[in-house]
C-alpha cells in the first residue's frame, strides 16, 4: 500500500501536468505589413536629416554666422535701396573679423521701368584700390551712361572685392541674376593664384573648381558654417594657425594670402590656376548668358615697364624673370619698343610670384567670350596704345596692377565703348550729350586728400613683401610722421584710424577755418558723389559757402538738402535767402518750419518775426519777437526791432 506522501506527490504532478495542458500556447509574432515596414525604414533614414533640419532652423533663428547675403537694405536709405553687403566677404575669408567688402553703390529695391542696371565684378582693381569709392571706373561708366541715357535711371553697382578671384565671380553670379541686371561687367585675373581659394593661396581647397564652387554654395546653410568653423578651429589648434589679430596686423593681405611663393611658368600649380580661371569664367558667364544677360569681360593689363619682377624676393629666390626684364630694359633703351614689349611681357610671365595675370589669361578671356556669346573688351590692348612706348608703366599704374586716376578713366572708357557698340543694350541714347573724358575725370571729385590717402596706402603696400625681401619689410604705418594737418588726416584714414567720410569733413572744416571755401566745398562734393541721397554733405557745403558770403552758390546745396530731409538749419538758411528775394509766403513757411524743428533757434525766430512784419502781420511779428526775447534776451538787434514794431524793450 502506497504511503500518504507518495499519493500526495502523484496528485501534485498530475495537477502540474493538467495546468500545463490547459495553458494557452504562446502566440507567434505576426510579420510587419509592407506599409509599416516602409514607415519604420523611412523614420530610421529620415531621423538624422530631421535633426539636421532642426539644427539648421535653430542656427538661422540665432543668426549664426551673420548675414552672408550679397546685398542688404540699410535703414538709413529708408528701405528704398539695396547696397552690397559689407559682410559678404566672410564667405571667402571666414576667419577675418573685417574681411574685404565691395564699394557701397546703392540701387533701387524696385527696379524702374526705364532703367539700365549693370553690375561690376572683379578684384581690388575693379574695386578702385587704393582710391575711395569715387575713384572706381564703375562710377565713371555710370556718369557717362547717365549723360547719354537721360530717360533712364542708370545704376552701376560694384561688387568687386580685394584679395578675391574668379571663384567669387562664380559664387556671386546667382545673387546678381536675382537682382535683374541688364548687363554684367567683369574685370579680373590678377588675383587668380593668391586670391581666396586660389591655386597658390593659403585658403586653397584643392584642384577641382567644381568642388570649390560646391563648397561656396554649401555656405548658404548654417549647419555647414558650424561644421566649417569647428574644422577651422581644430586645424588652427593643430597647426598653430595665425590668429585674426595677427592676420589683420599685416600692412597688406599680400603677405597673408600666399601659400606658394614659387609658381613657375607651366608647372602644376600654374596650370591649376589657368584651369581654375577658365572654368570659373565659363561657369559664371554661362549662368548669365543662360539668363539672357549680356556680359562685358575685359583683359587685364599690368605694369610691365616700370615694375621689376618679384622673383628675387621669393623663397628661395628666383632670378629668371629678372634677367629677361633687364634685357627688355636694354632693348627699350636701344630704341626697339616692339621687341622690348615682347620681352617685358615674357618677364611678367616668368615671374614666379604671381601677383600679375599672365599673358595666357588674355587668350582665355577672348576664347571664353567668343564661345559663350560675351563681349570681349580689349583693356590690355587699350592700355598698350595709351602708354608711353606702347608699354604700360608708371604713367598708368601706381604699382603692379592698380591703375592711377588716368588708368581708371581709361578702363571706364573701354567698357563704355563696348556698351556703345552693343547699342546701349537696346536703349535709345543721345551720344551728343557725352562729355569729354577729361570732364568725367573732374567729376570723380578726387581731391588732394584722396590722392594723399592713395599715396599712403600704396606706400604701405610697396614697402613690404613682395616688393622688398621679407628681411627688408618696413613698418610704414608705425614710422611715418605726417608733415601737416591734411597729411595727418590722410595718413590716419589710410591706416584705418578714421572713416573716409570723417576725414573729408575734418579736411573741409580745416579749409573753411583758413578761408578756403572752394577747397572745403570740394571735399563735400566728394561726399555728395559717394552718397547723393544723404543730406548731410549738402548742408555742410551750404554752411561753408554762407560763411564765405556766397549765398548764390549755397542756394542749390540748401535746396537739395531741404528736399532730402529738412532740418532747422536748412529751413532757416533757405528761408533767409528767399526772404531777401521778397518771396514772403515761402520765407514764412520755411522759417516756421525751422522754428518747429528747433524752437530755440534764435536766428530763425528773428527772421520769422521780420518776415511777418514785411507781410503786414504785426500780431505774429510781435508774438514771435516775444518768443525770441524769452529764448535769447540778448540777441543782437532785438531791442531795436521790438521798438520798430511798437513793442516796449524787454
Amino acid at each position: 500500500m502506497a504511503s500518504k506522501d507518495s499519493r500526495s506527490t502523484r496528485r501534485s504532478r498530475s495537477s502540474a501536468q493538467a495546468a500545463r495542458a490547459n495553458k494557452p500556447a504562446p502566440q507567434q509574432r505576426q510579420p510587419l505589413s509592407p506599409a509599416r515596414k516602409a514607415l519604420f525604414t523611412a523614420i530610421t533614414v529620415l531621423f538624422p536629416f530631421a535633426l539636421v533640419a532642426l539644427l539648421e532652423i535653430g542656427l538661422r533663428v540665432r543668426n549664426y554666422g551673420g548675414d552672408l547675403s550679397a546685398f542688404s537694405t540699410p535703414a538709413v536709405l529708408h528701405g528704398l535701396y539695396k547696397v552690397p553687403n559689407d559682410n559678404v566677404g566672410k564667405r571667402y575669408f571666414p576667419q577675418e573679423q573685417y574681411p574685404p567688402s565691395p564699394p557701397g553703390d546703392p540701387f533701387l529695391v524696385k527696379k524702374p521701368a526705364h532703367s539700365m542696371r549693370l553690375f561690376v565684378m572683379g578684384e581690388s582693381a575693379a574695386a578702385g584700390f587704393p582710391y575711395p569709392p569715387n575713384g572706381t571706373f564703375a562710377r565713371v561708366i555710370r556718369d557717362a551712361l547717365t549723360d547719354v541715357l537721360p530717360s533712364d535711371t542708370v545704376e552701376v553697382v560694384n561688387l568687386a572685392m580685394a584679395a578675391t578671384n574668379s571663384y567669387t565671380i562664380a559664387d556671386l553670379a546667382s545673387d546678381i541674376i536675382a537682382e535683374k541686371p541688364d548687363g554684367v561687367i567683369i574685370y579680373g585675373g590678377h588675383n587668380e593664384y593668391y586670391g581666396a581659394l586660389g591655386a597658390g593661396s593659403t585658403e586653397s581647397l584643392g584642384s577641382y573648381p567644381s568642388f570649390v564652387r560646391l563648397y561656396l554654395r554649401l555656405q548658404h546653410f548654417r549647419t555647414f558654417l558650424l561644421l566649417r568653423n569647428a574644422t577651422n578651429t581644430a586645424l588652427g589648434a593643430i597647426r598653430g594657425a595665425r590668429s585674426t589679430k595677427d592676420i589683420e596686423a599685416d600692412a597688406s593681405r599680400m603677405e597673408s594670402v600666399v601659400s606658394d611663393q614659387r609658381i613657375k611658368y607651366g608647372d602644376a600649380t600654374y596650370k591649376r590656376g589657368v584651369a581654375q580661371y577658365e572654368s570659373n569664367l565659363r561657369y559664371a558667364i554661362g549662368k548669365f548668358r543662360a539668363a539672357g544677360i549680356p556680359v562685358f569681360i575685359g583683359s587685364t593689363p599690368s605694369n610691365l615697364r616700370d615694375l621689376a619682377p618679384f622673383g628675387p624676393n621669393a623663397f628661395p629666390p628666383d632670378s629668371t624673370a629678372t634677367r629677361e626684364y633687364a634685357m627688355a630694359k636694354a632693348t627699350l633703351a636701344s630704341g626697339d619698343s616692339v621687341l622690348a614689349a615682347t620681352r617685358f611681357a615674357k618677364a611678367r610671365d616668368l615671374d614666379v610670384i604671381r601677383f600679375r595675370a599672365p599673358g595666357e589669361f588674355q587668350s582665355i578671356v577672348e576664347k571664353v567670350a567668343k564661345q559663350t556669346g560675351a563681349t570681349y573688351v580689349p583693356a590690355l590692348e587699350g592700355f598698350a596704345q595709351a602708354a608711353q612706348y606702347g608699354i604700360p608703366g608708371s604713367d598708368l599704374f601706381l604699382e603692379h596692377v592698380h591703375p592711377n586716376q588716368r588708368g581708371y578713366v581709361l578702363l571706364a572708357q573701354f567698357f563704355f565703348d563696348a556698351i556703345r557698340r552693343a547699342n546701349f543694350l537696346g536703349r535709345p541714347a543721345d551720344t551728343t550729350r557725352l562729355a569729354s573724358w577729361d570732364e568725367y575725370t573732374r567729376r570723380m571729385r578726387l581731391t588732394p586728400l584722396d590722392s594723399l590717402i592713395a599715396y599712403h596706402t600704396i606706400r604701405t603696400v610697396t614697402t613690404r613683401w613682395p616688393f622688398v625681401p621679407v628681411a627688408k619689410n618696413q613698418d610704414y604705418r608705425g614710422t611715418y610722421k605726417p608733415v601737416d594737418l591734411l597729411d595727418s588726416i590722410a595718413f590716419n584714414e589710410s591706416r584705418g584710424g578714421m572713416p573716409w567720410a570723417q576725414a573729408k569733413i575734418m579736411s573741409a572744416q580745416a579749409y573753411s577755418s583758413r578761408g578756403r571755401p572752394d577747397s572745403a566745398v570740394a571735399e563735400y562734393d566728394g561726399l555728395i558723389r559717394d552718397e547723393p541721397g544723404i543730406e548731410t554733405a549738402y548742408r555742410l557745403a551750404a554752411r561753408a559757402l554762407l560763411a564765405a558770403n556766397q549765398e548764390e552758390r549755397a542756394r542749390p546745396y540748401l535746396e537739395k538738402a531741404y528736399s532730402i530731409q529738412p532740418t532747422s538749419f536748412t529751413a532757416f538758411a533757405l528761408g533767409a535767402v528767399v526772404l531777401k528775394e521778397k518771396n514772403l509766403p515761402r520765407a514764412i513757411s520755411l522759417l516756421q518750419q525751422a522754428v518747429e524743428l528747433a524752437p530755440t533757434n534764435p536766428p530763425a525766430l528773428y527772421q520769422l518775426s521780420l518776415a511777418y512784419a514785411l507781410s503786414q502781420d504785426i500780431d505774429h511779428a510781435r508774438s514771435t519777437a516775444l518768443q525770441l526775447a524769452r529764448v535769447a534776451p540778448d540777441f543782437p538787434g532785438l531791442d531795436r526791432w521790438m521798438q520798430t514794431i511798437g513793442m516796449a524793450s524787454h
